[in-house]
């Protein structure tokens, strides 16, 4: 009985169509040069360096990219004394995305809501954490909007 259930199980979930929906990216060769980079240096850096991962030298697939990044840190609420007690990150980025003869715009945001924490040294810590994983959710968004320029 248990055998037959694993079975069962197995071919299940062989049968039901799930791919990942990045596992064709690592395979396909292309490579983005980043040619031009605008607005806060510090996100722009990061998506850079995040960038670089999935960049591969020996192409012909070339994407030249122009990023314009936006960094804002919204104050939410004040307590009764006008101590902030939370905060809203935001990032925005544009970027253009140049192929060949074709170009398109892409505008992605990225956004969260913190409570702000007494100690600057684990607030900041915290802040630069959020940042990193900003710039790791717009590399995947990015590279996956690129894979749809080139379907087109």
């Amino acid at each position: 009985m248990k055998n037959t259930t694993l079975i069962i199980l197995i071919l299940f979930l062989y049968s039901c169509g799930y791919s990942s929906i990045y596992k064709n990216q690592k395979s396909q060769n292309f490579k983005i040069n980043i040619i031009e980079t605008k607005g806060n240096s510090e996100m722009n850096n990061l998506i850079k360096n995040e960038i670089k991962l999935y960049s591969s030298e020996n192409t012909t697939n070339i994407y030249n990219l122009k990023i314009d990044t936006d960094y804002i840190k919204e104050t939410l609420s004040k307590d009764s004394a006008g101590v902030i007690t939370d905060y809203k990150l935001s990032v925005i980025s544009i970027f253009t995305v140049n192929l060949k003869e074709k170009t398109q715009v892409i505008k992605l945001k990225e956004t969260i809501n913190i409570k702000n924490q007494l100690d600057s040294f684990e607030q900041n810590t915290y802040e630069k954490n959020i940042k990193r994983s900003f710039a790791s959710s717009i590399r995947e968004k990015i590279i996956s909007e690129i894979f749809n320029i080139n379907d087109n």
